[in-house]
């Protein structure tokens, strides 16, 4: 058994991530494996999201006086949610994964069986990661408005009913995009150019894996530590299905219905002075303009070893 670096574990979790697996199943693994590892289990259970905050903050403020490490076990909008207080102190962050996609373990490599990413994040070293940034809030896999962030509203309201699954996500998503939706009138500004754009779409993306599924080329943004901007060109509901089924076929690089381009800083100024900004699946309501950013290296991600490494 690999000797753990780590003396104490701070676990912060949702209790209702995953259908139930950030709950009293998950203490009882933290509690087994942190046994074997002589490690001392500090463990803060969200019930709901008025306890988010307090209890993130205990831990991190503990972990500070401790020195040990802090671990979020839920879903990407979960582990946003801590990358968001942690991201500035420079403590270590492990994730446990327990949501329905799980995009940011996936793209580090993180596992998604809760006993193995436990066992990483006491017996392993952290290494530093990108987040991408708008108004001052992180997010890990992307930032989106208009149809997609409807998407995300509308998904939200399904899985709460049907049952939080892929494919009823999926579902959801085709039909919102079927449907009639309205243009956002963007001017864009990258500090060099100026750009006036009308789209029903955003996304800005900073995950590989989720770009890559989508087979865009905007992925290699992700070596060059920049963001991924694509926007929708406005289409009819036939052009939709039509990108619909270069998404499903994975051939969006063919599409001619979107931009895409690379940036490490935006500035998205709208007529409309709020709107609703989806980040990692969670809403918040945001004022214009919007200041997007990449931030190289700023979380301190506890990793596997890099491959070829001993």
């Amino acid at each position: 058994m690999k000797n753990s670096p780590v003396r104490k574990l701070h676990l912060i979790s949702n209790a209702k991530s995953g259908r139930g697996h950030g709950g009293s199943t998950l203490k009882e693994i933290a509690q087994k494996i942190c046994s074997e590892h002589s490690v001392e289990l500090l463990s803060y259970e969200i019930a709901n999201s008025k306890e988010f905050s307090s209890k993130t903050d205990k831990a991190i403020a503990a972990c500070k006086a401790d020195g040990g490490v802090v671990a979020a076990a839920g879903g990407d909008g979960t582990i946003r949610g801590v990358a968001q207080k942690i991201h500035a102190t420079n403590l270590p962050f492990a994730v446990i994964p327990c949501g329905t996609y799980n995009f940011f373990a996936r793209t580090h490599k993180i596992p998604e069986d809760q006993e193995a990413a436990l066992r990483l994040a006491l017996t392993e070293s952290p290494r530093p990661v990108r987040l991408g940034q708008i108004n001052g809030e992180v997010f890990l896999i992307n930032a989106s408005m208009g149809l997609y962030a409807r998407a995300i509203q509308e998904r939200e309201s399904r899985t709460s009913r049907f049952g939080r699954h892929r494919i009823v996500a999926s579902i959801s998503t085709i039909l919102t995009f079927l449907d009639q939706h309205r243009l956002l009138d963007l001017t864009l500004s990258n500090g060099k150019e100026i750009t006036r754009r009308f789209t029903p779409m955003v996304f800005i993306g900073n995950n590989a894996l989720q770009l890559r599924n989508l087979s865009m080329d905007v992925a290699s943004c992700m070596k060059l530590d920049l963001l991924a901007v694509v926007l929708m060109k406005p289409l009819t509901q036939k052009g939709v299905l039509k990108l619909i089924f270069r998404g499903i076929t994975r051939s969006m690089e063919k599409a001619e219905g979107l931009e895409n381009f690379c940036v490490e800083s935006l500035d998205i100024h709208t007529r409309r002075p709020h709107h609703t900004v989806a980040l990692d699946g969670e809403l918040f309501q945001m004022t214009t303009p919007f200041k997007v950013r990449s931030l190289p290296e700023s979380l301190l991600l506890v990793l596997p070893p890099k491959e070829g490494t001993p």
